[in-house]
Parts: structure tokens; sequence; C-alpha cells
């Protein structure tokens, strides 16, 4: 098995989670009930529409993708790094 390039895995995670990102923001900013009643879905006992905030700010959307991107970016970096250790351990190249 091929060895994983770290930064092209980390950069791969951080523009696919950047661009769900700002699906997500737009369909928050076209049809926020929407997004509110699928993200109930995936919380188990909480109900997010007594969370939600009225209006979408730009700032915080910006905000929000940066960290997104930096958090992302780390996991992929992480994860290129565990898989590259485990062929190594598990016998592969």
């Amino acid at each position: 098995m091929d060895k994983l390039n770290v930064n092209a895995t980390g950069l791969a995670l951080s523009i696919t989670s950047g661009i769900v990102y700002i699906i997500c923001a737009i369909i928050s900013w076209i049809s926020p009930r929407t997004l509110i009643g699928f993200a109930n879905y995936l919380e188990h006992s909480i109900d997010l529409t007594s969370v939600a905030i009225k209006s979408l700010n730009l700032g915080n959307v910006i905000i929000g993708l940066i960290i997104i991107l930096i958090i992302s970016y780390l996991v992929g970096v992480i994860f290129a790094l565990l898989y590259n250790k485990l062929i190594k351990v598990m016998g592969g190249n």
C-alpha cells in the first residue's frame, strides 16, 4: 500500500470541509428552518430550535470557515500520519 502525502491529505480534507461548511451556511441563509430541522435529526436529545440564531452574520461565517479549515487540515494530517504508521506496523509498504 502506498503512503499518504500528509500535506495533501490535510488540504483535501480542509477543502472538502470548507465546501460543506459554505453549502451549510447558504442553506442556513436561504432556509434556516430546513437546516435546523435537519440538524435536529442528527442530535439525539437536543432541540436546536431554541438555540438557533435569528440572522446569519457574514463575519461569523468567515470566522467559522477559517476555524473549520484549520481544524479539518489538522485532522487530515493526523489521519495521514496514523495511516502511514499503521501500514508500516501491519506489514504494508
